[in-house]
């Protein structure tokens, strides 16, 4: 259902990366001696062109206010249509204002959002995203009787009004998806309770984005030559990539002994969210919060099925590789934070800015010119916040707000990971671009479950095309281990992410309380079953659920999995075909959401209710593992007993 009038979806951070961040255990490549140099030096200096240009969207902050000055006289005169949506010529105008203030107040929230983002501890920017939040808040309350209103119109009464009103046209495609929910759309008052709820309703989500970002400390470590390292979310990811097992260790048990501590009060948020997403599944009739949250999109519940079964029915190949990595890291037992090392040191340790940005534009060149030269764009005209900062919030995403560029923030430490990074979420920002010229304001945005195709399929094609490349057999076996990390952190852990997601709402529903006691027995049982015997499962293991932001977007992660399998397929197809699969794809990012989700992605070659395209990702998981297992028997191993 389309989201851009009534329930505006602003602040879109539609590319929140968690396939190789520090949100979750896929992290970057980056070595201990690298990491401690960038720490206490200047040698990354951000220039101006290294930043996003915020003013494309107000040019100053007291621009910004007149905007949302001028959403709080205009928002309270949308009621004036208030049991008048009958009439199709007040329909029109009603629907066309509205349309008008989404627009401002999708601009003006992202402009907060990304001011915010830069900069998390200034309380002038914290102030910022809570006025666009309760502006957001008062378009959606106010507008509740626009809902039922429109779902109780007869279709012969609606066509009529289509015939007295040409201009309606415009909006036919928008009122046709709301009235396919009209079962669930309540009477206006209850609508009205429900949207006064959605402010405090985000209460856990919030307050978990807080802890994180600028709450939660970390104890600091030593190295194995003793010099001491300031932990913290952003280097987390790095120091789990050491050679040094100890220091591995060591890093691991401080993370998640930290977010042990706060075990309650992280169960306490997850278990509000949840129980947020049951009320309002309940309130709207729907028979379960999945079941909901996967209506809005048309997909079936049992694509969501079929993915975990399908993963549990090969599940030997994760235990396979787990096993192979104990082998040539030559550990008695492997621990999870023996799962991110890279097992060859093939690669080269950094890359500057510039070479990254030449790697991307050249390993997506079977998207061809067009594409490139929206690259190009990019990296020329400032959509890219690239380094770290103090303050500035972890891992990426992108986000876009129609008729503008769209905006990537990163945290780029020059590894390869941050390559693989860069292109992924340039995937999302390409996508925003094409839909967003291709189609209206109203058909532009993407649905959620495509979100992660064209971010993945960019991955894929770099990832594959450098294995291909690749000369040196040491070369060739580290890149065959890093792809099969990235089915490791994606298909599979997003698709154990969406098993325990699924598990502990089927558990609310039930009215089981949602201890944390429960939630790392929980936890702990599924990395068990999916990791297999070869792996130890720490009592640290129990807590990783507190460091997944995305249990907080209603049934997000699973769509990382089904994405990666998408693109798992289009990449085929791009990499051995010509200009049809090319066009084709294209043809997909252009859609935006001027098609059902399940329909775009079979239009572009691939269909995602038949088990068989998951099965095809892990066939590519098993090919790449056999060839990464031929060369290890001719290649030495980092022992680490």
């Amino acid at each position: 259902m389309h989201k851009r009038l009534f329930v505006p979806l602003v602040g879109v951070l539609c590319g929140v990366l968690l396939l190789m961040n520090d949100w979750l255990d896929s992290p970057a490549l980056n070595p201990t001696d690298t990491l401690i140099k960038k720490e206490n030096s200047s040698s990354v200096r951000e220039s101006m062109a290294d930043t996003w240009d915020v003013t494309r969207l107000y040019p100053s902050e007291a621009a910004w206010r007149e905007d949302i000055r001028r959403l709080a006289k205009e928002i309270p005169e949308l009621s004036a249509y208030k049991g008048k949506l009958e009439d199709a010529g007040q329909l029109y105008t009603m629907l066309n204002k509205e349309e008008k203030m989404a627009r401002t107040l999708e601009k003006a929230y992202v402009y907060a959002q990304l001011r915010f983002d830069t900069n998390t501890t200034d309380p002038n920017a914290q102030r910022r995203l809570d006025e666009a939040r309760q502006t957001a808040q008062k378009l959606a309350l106010v507008a509740s009787f626009a809902g039922p209103e429109l779902a109780a119109l007869s279709d012969a009464r609606l066509a009529e009004m289509y015939r007295q009103e040409k201009r309606l046209e415009r909006y036919k495609h928008y009122i046709s998806e709301l009235r396919k929910e009209k079962a669930h759309i309540l009477p206006e008052r209850e609508e009205r309770l429900l949207a006064l709820t959605g402010e405090a309703m985000g209460t856990a989500s919030q307050a978990y984005r807080y802890l994180l970002d600028a709450d939660l400390v970390f104890p600091p470590i030593e190295d194995g030559k003793g010099r001491k390292i300031s932990l913290n979310r952003m280097n987390y990811a790095a120091l789990m990539t050491s050679s040094d097992r100890e220091l591995r260790r060591r890093t691991f048990e401080a993370v998640y002994g930290t977010y042990n501590q706060f075990r309650n009060t992280f169960a306490s948020l997850l278990q509000g969210e949840v129980r947020k997403h049951i009320v309002y599944a309940r309130a709207r009739n729907y028979p379960s919060a999945r079941y909901a949250a996967l209506h809005t999109s048309d997909i079936p519940e049992n694509v969501y099925d079929n993915l975990i079964a399908t993963v549990r029915g090969r599940i030997h190949l994760l235990h396979r590789y787990a096993t192979l990595r104990k082998k040539l890291l030559g550990v008695t037992t492997v621990h999870k934070y023996d799962l991110y090392m890279p097992l060859y040191q093939g690669i080269k340790k950094e890359y500057p800015l510039a070479e990254a940005k030449k790697m991307v534009r050249e390993g997506l060149a079977p998207l061809g010119p067009e594409y490139q030269k929206k690259l190009d764009q990019a990296f020329k005209n400032r959509w890219i916040d690239v380094y770290s900062r103090k303050g500035k919030t972890g891992g990426a995403y992108q986000t876009a707000v129609y008729g503008y560029p769209p905006y990537v923030l990163l945290n780029y430490h020059g590894q390869l990971d941050d390559v693989l990074t860069m292109a992924h979420e340039l995937g999302h920002a390409m996508h925003s671009q094409y839909a967003n010229e291709a189609q209206d304001y109203l058909d532009a945005e993407y649905d959620v479950f495509v979100a992660e195709v064209a971010s993945t399929v960019n991955e894929s094609l770099l990832l594959r095309g450098w294995i291909a490349q690749a000369k040196d057999p040491e070369e060739k076996a580290a890149l065959l281990n890093r792809y099969l990390d990235a089915f490791q952190s994606t298909l599979f852990t997003q698709t154990l992410l969406a098993e325990f997601e699924r598990d502990i709402h089927r558990a609310a529903e039930r009215g089981e309380t949602l201890t944390a006691e429960y939630l790392a027995q929980e936890y702990r049982k599924l990395v068990a079953a999916y990791y297999g015997p070869a792996l130890t499962v720490d009592k640290h293991v129990g807590v990783e659920w507190t460091r997944i932001p995305h249990f907080y977007k209603n049934f997000y992660v699973y769509q990382y999995a089904t994405g990666f399998s998408a693109a798992t397929t289009l990449a085929d197809g791009l990499l051995r075909g010509g200009e049809r699969e090319r066009e084709r794809y294209l043809a997909f990012l252009k859609a935006g959401g001027s098609v059902p989700p399940l329909e775009a992605l079979t239009q572009a070659g691939v269909n995602l209710r038949d088990p068989r395209v998951v099965s095809r990702a892990l066939d590519v998981f098993e090919e790449a593992l056999g060839e990464l297992e031929r060369l290890a028997n001719e290649l030495p191993t980092q022992k680490q007993a």
